[in-house]
C-alpha cells in the first residue's frame, strides 16, 4: 500500500528532481496547508526506501560548501506507482480536514480539470451525507451513578462539539460547491473548445476574496 509520504515525494519528483532537503523545505512551507508534515529523518528514510523499490534513483549533486547532496530522480516504475495512485479510487476520511483530500487535490492536478471535478464531487457527496447524519452524543463517558447535573453538563459540552463539527462541515461543503461550479465551467469550456482556464489575477492567489 502506498503511503502518504510516498505520494507526496513521488508527486514532487514528477515535476523535477529534488534532494531530501528540497522535500523537507517544501513540506515545511506547504505541508501546513495540507495539515501534514514529516521529520527530516523520516523523509530521508523514505527516499532511501523508494530508491530500493526502484521508484527513484539518485545522483550526487556537488556542493561548493559542505558535503555533496543526493539528487533524486523519478524512474519509470516510480511514475507508474504514482499514476496508479492518482487514477485509483478515492474514499474520503470521516475527518473533514483530513490531509488525504488536500494531498489528492495537490497532486492529481496533473490529470486535469475532469479528474479534479470528480474528486470534488466524491468529497462533496460524502460531506453532505455526513452533515445529514451527525454522530450521536456519547453517554458512555458518564459513570453509571452520574447525577442529573453531570449528565446535563456532558450533553452541553457535546452539543458544543457537535455544533463546531457542523459549522466546519458546512463551511467545507460551501467551498466544495463553489469549487464544483468553477471546475464544471472549466470542463465545459474544454469540451466546447473554448479557453479552458479562467483568468485569475495573481493577487487573488495571495489574498482570495469570497463573493
Amino acid at each position: 500500500m502506498i503511503k502518504r509520504l510516498d505520494v507526496i515525494v513521488l508527486g514532487l519528483l514528477t515535476a523535477r528532481p529534488r534532494t531530501g532537503y528540497d522535500v523537507r523545505k517544501w513540506l515545511d512551507t506547504y505541508g501546513r496547508v495540507m495539515g501534514y508534515t514529516a521529520p527530516p529523518s523520516q523523509i530521508y528514510r523514505q527516499l532511501a526506501r523508494m530508491e530500493e523499490r526502484g521508484w527513484a534513483e539518485s545522483v550526487l549533486d556537488p556542493r561548493t560548501s559542505g558535503p555533496d547532496a543526493k539528487l533524486y530522480n523519478l524512474t519509470d516504475a516510480g511514475r507508474e506507482a504514482f499514476d496508479e495512485w492518482a487514477n485509483g479510487p478515492y474514499e474520503p476520511s470521516a475527518r473533514p480536514m483530513d490531509p488525504d483530500f488536500q494531498v489528492r487535490m495537490t497532486f492529481t492536478q496533473q490529470l486535469g480539470p475532469e479528474a479534479m471535478l470528480q474528486l470534488i464531487r466524491t468529497e462533496l457527496r460524502f460531506r453532505r451525507d455526513q452533515h445529514v447524519h451527525p454522530l450521536p452524543h456519547d453517554l458512555s463517558l458518564l459513570p453509571d451513578d452520574a447525577t442529573p447535573e453531570q449528565r446535563a453538563w456532558l450533553q452541553e459540552v457535546q452539543l458544543l462539539g457537535t455544533q463546531r463539527g457542523r459549522y466546519v462541515v458546512s463551511s467545507f461543503i460551501a467551498w466544495l460547491e463553489a469549487a464544483e461550479a468553477r471546475l464544471s465551467l472549466l470542463v465545459e469550456n474544454q469540451r466546447q473548445g473554448r479557453p479552458t482556464f479562467l483568468s485569475v489575477p495573481p493577487e487573488a492567489l495571495i489574498n482570495p476574496t469570497i463573493d
